[in-house]
């Protein structure tokens, strides 16, 4: 049977177009069309968020070194992914009124500085306040920061700047995949000693999950390179941050000299 894509007008045989590679079945966009969309983009085990989900719980490095080789069909877009899942994770977090980990130490870090010397944070707590209310857009602000703490660190490696934000993008997704699964446990839970040992238990799980990813991912490496450099990119990255966010300091205070 000969079709005529409605993308490119190009006459062609098959489930596909030759010239653009637009499926031959495009249905008219309604209710029934959307549905389908999001089961087999989101919902479907074989293809799109579930199943990149579970790849990266199966096997996170290999994954993304496949994904960065070539083998990109059946997995949800990195930025997109990360994109919707911190979305989601930062919309139940506010409904089920619990807080990030970020969130928690912020206050924390806040409180001791209005105790101790009568002062708060000022803009730098402001900015790092916003970050914490804002989980997915600090979630895309902070994955280039780490990206190129990896990249530095693990230069050697011959991966270029945007393959660690692929990287990173797909760790971050992952990470925030484990604390959609917690966050159930902690909305029944009042006590909050024991949410505070979520909380950390989070933390810990994050970073087991990166040295899980980089692990594997940069296996060219012997085993234990692999674990310092890990080490090292979390402090590059910490390093880093501090100077992102005293840099927006400054430069809001020569912009503005009177607000401080």
């Amino acid at each position: 049977m000969t079709t005529t894509c409605k993308n490119c007008n190009y006459t062609f045989q098959g489930n596909y177009c030759n010239n653009c590679g637009q499926t031959a079945n495009t249905h008219e966009i309604n209710f029934t069309s959307i549905l389908h969309e999001i089961q087999h983009g989101i919902f479907h085990i074989d293809k799109g968020i579930l199943y990149t989900s579970k790849e990266l719980f199966r096997r996170p490095g290999h994954t993304i070194r496949e994904y960065l080789d070539g083998k990109r069909v059946k997995h949800f877009k990195p930025f997109a992914y990360i994109f919707i899942l911190s979305t989601i994770y930062a919309l139940l977090t506010k409904v089920s009124h619990k807080t990030s980990f970020l969130d928690d130490f912020l206050k924390g870090m806040n409180y001791a500085s209005t105790t101790e010397s009568n002062t708060n944070l000022g803009l730098l707590g402001e900015i790092i306040q916003w970050m914490a209310n804002h989980y997915a857009y600090s979630t895309l602000i902070i994955i280039p920061i780490i990206s190129f703490s990896s990249y530095l660190c693990f230069y050697k490696t011959k991966n270029n700047f945007f393959q660690h934000l692929i990287l990173n993008s797909f760790v971050a997704g992952q990470r925030t995949v484990a604390f959609l699964i917690i966050l159930p446990f902690a909305y029944f839970i009042k006590d909050k000693e024991l949410n505070g040992i979520i909380d950390v238990i989070k933390f810990l799980l994050g970073i087991c999950l990166t040295f899980w990813t980089y692990y594997q991912f940069f296996d060219s490496l012997k085993p234990i390179k692999r674990v310092l450099l890990t080490v090292v990119t979390y402090v590059v990255m910490g390093i880093l941050f501090i100077l992102v966010i005293l840099l927006i300091v400054l430069i809001s205070k020569m912009l503005n000299p009177t607000s401080f």
